[in-house]
């Protein structure tokens, strides 16, 4: 980077469990993308998805606790003061880009907006596009629940819908209709991270001003969202763990907007990380590079308070 020459920055949003750290992992294994900075933003106690992002890359910021729009915005404008801050002492190395992943509940407009809009920012980094990562399952069904995620829609640039592979190719049409109507000047994929690049970054593109983002609607109706987070005491049988999480599934699908964490089980003595969003239970990920000294947890968003028997009912997995 050249002084008086900004850096481009994209965000990338979504709502909880759309794909959005897939997405940005496959983009940071290739080769023309060795130079960027992430900033991943995490809701709950216990941050996961940046143990994902670092089997790619070390050059992670996480940002804790980042529910709400202003505390995210404050957040990431002083995390990105504090890169160029770190670049102009030479304790960050160049770099050519950044990347920053909002936490899947945030309202993206107010981030936007503070990112265009701030005059310690607007010369230093431009923001050039804003991709918004949909679930090709659940992605109707949040639009209509949660304004969170009709928002990260309609502030979109490009839209990219993801895990096509779990719904038939009609569900998928509709889901690209929904969208359409939502958000008519977005483009709209449905292939991942290797057709991104072309116009993640693109230094010509037109630069959003404030005006751009200050008509989206609030979202009084957005639901109430509560964290759970369990840390069970030793590795757990994983023939247990399955009938539980079929259990939990069945009876707290429809509540349970993400499920995420890392534990060890008896014949998985390592550590992997489990997912899941409302009924679907994705294949589990090695937790590759984990710490001997890592505590389990696992982390439960819902949009109604769970009792004690989740956590009680996990511990009886223990071997």
């Amino acid at each position: 980077m050249r002084f008086g020459d900004p850096w481009p920055l994209s965000v990338v949003t979504g709502f909880l469990g759309s794909g959005k750290t897939t997405l940005i992992t496959g983009l940071l294994r290739r080769a023309d993308m060795a130079d960027t900075v992430v900033i991943v933003n995490e809701f709950g106690e216990i941050g996961l998805d940046h143990h994902l992002i670092k089997q790619v890359t070390d050059n992670v910021v996480l940002l804790p606790n980042g529910c709400l729009c202003c505390t995210v915005r404050q957040d990431v404008v002083q995390t990105l003061r504090d890169l160029h801050r770190s670049w102009l002492t030479g304790e960050l190395p160049d770099f050519g880009r950044v990347l920053v992943e909002t936490t899947g509940l945030a309202e993206p407009a107010p981030l936007l907006s503070s990112l265009v809009g701030n005059p310690l920012l607007a010369d230093v980094f431009a923001l050039r596009t804003v991709v918004t990562v949909i679930d090709a399952e659940y992605g109707a069904r949040h639009m209509a629940e949660h304004a969170a995620c009709w928002l990260q829609v309609c502030v979109a640039d490009h839209l990219v819908i993801a895990k096509c592979d779990l719904v038939p190719d009609c569900e998928i049409a509709a889901l690209q209709q929904q969208v359409a109507s939502a958000n008519p000047l977005a483009s709209i994929r449905r292939s991942p991270s290797e057709t991104l690049p072309c116009f993640l970054f693109d230094r010509t593109a037109r630069r959003p001003t404030i005006s751009s983002f200050a008509c989206v609607p609030g979202s009084d109706h957005l639901r109430q969202i509560s964290t759970t987070i369990l840390k069970p005491e030793g590795p757990l049988s994983w023939r247990k763990f399955q009938v539980w999480m079929s259990h939990l599934l069945l009876r707290l699908g429809p509540v349970l907007l993400r499920l995420k964490g890392c534990l060890r089980f008896d014949d998985l003595p390592e550590g992997v990380i489990v997912q899941a969003v409302h009924q679907t239970f994705y294949p589990i990920v090695e937790a590759a590079g984990r710490p001997e000294d890592a505590v389990d947890f696992l982390v439960l968003i819902t949009t109604e308070r769970l009792g004690a028997n989740v956590a009680r009912d996990l511990e009886a997995c223990r071997i």
